[in-house]
C-alpha cells in the first residue's frame, strides 16, 4: 500500500514537473515572439529610415549655407553749409571716415532640389536645382573703425544720416560679395555637397552626376 501511495506521489511529481516544464517553455516562446516582433519592426524603421535618407534627404537639408563672403566697407560722410545749395561754405563741414566689417552668406535652397533621373543602367543620376541666392549682409559691430571724426561749427552727422550710411555700406557689401563671384563658388560647393550626400550611399557610389539648373 505504502509502495502504491510513492508510487502515485512520483508520478504525480513528475507529471507536475512536465506540466511546468511545459508552462515555462511556453513563455519562453511567447517571450521570443514578442522580442522577434520587437526588433522585426526596429529593423523595419531602420530600413524605412535608410530608404527616405536615400530618397529624400536632399529635401529636408533645408536652407543651406555653403559659402560665406567677408568685408570690410569704408564710409566717408560729409556735411556742409551751403548757400542756395549750391556753394558750400569752408570751415562749416562736419566728417566721418569709419568702416565695418560685414558677412555675406550665400545659400541653396535644398528643398527645391528635385532629382529629375535615376539611369542604372549607364550609373548616371542628374540633377535639377536652383542656382544660390545672398542672404542680407551681417554688420559686425565690434569690427567699428574710426579714421575721421570732425564736427563744424554750424553742422554735423545726424543718427539719420549715420543710419542712412549704415544701410549704404549694406548695399556695398552685397554689391562688392557678388561682384567677387560669391554665388558662383556657392553653387560650386552646392555641387561638392550634394555629389557628397549621394555617392554616400554605397548603392550610388560610382554614380556619375550631372546637374542642370533650373
Amino acid at each position: 500500500m505504502e509502495e502504491n501511495n510513492k508510487k502515485k506521489k512520483s508520478i504525480f511529481k513528475i507529471f507536475s514537473e512536465l506540466k511546468f516544464k511545459a508552462i515555462l517553455i511556453i513563455i519562453i516562446v511567447i517571450l521570443v515572439g514578442i522580442i522577434c516582433m520587437i526588433m522585426g519592426s526596429k529593423l523595419s524603421q531602420v530600413f524605412n529610415t535608410q530608404e527616405k535618407t536615400t530618397k529624400f534627404g536632399l529635401e529636408n537639408v533645408g536652407k543651406l549655407v555653403t559659402q560665406t563672403c567677408y568685408t570690410t566697407v569704408l564710409e566717408d560722410s560729409k556735411v556742409n553749409l551751403d548757400i542756395f545749395e549750391s556753394l558750400d561754405i569752408h570751415f562749416t563741414a562736419s566728417r566721418q571716415i569709419f568702416s565695418y566689417d560685414f558677412a555675406v552668406d550665400a545659400y541653396v535652397d535644398f528643398e527645391k532640389i528635385e532629382i529629375t533621373k535615376i539611369d542604372n543602367s549607364n550609373k548616371e543620376i542628374i540633377i535639377t536645382l536652383p542656382h544660390s541666392k545672398a542672404d542680407d549682409p551681417t554688420l559686425n559691430p565690434s569690427s567699428f573703425k574710426v579714421y575721421l571724426d570732425t564736427e563744424g561749427l554750424f553742422s554735423r552727422i545726424d543718427l539719420d544720416k549715420h543710419n542712412q550710411a549704415i544701410i549704404k555700406m549694406q548695399e556695398q557689401a552685397l554689391n562688392d560679395c557678388v561682384s567677387n563671384r560669391l554665388l558662383e563658388a556657392a553653387d560650386s560647393n552646392a555641387r561638392t555637397m550634394i555629389s557628397g550626400l549621394i555617392h554616400g550611399d554605397n548603392k550610388f557610389k560610382d554614380y556619375k552626376i550631372s546637374f542642370n539648373y533650373k
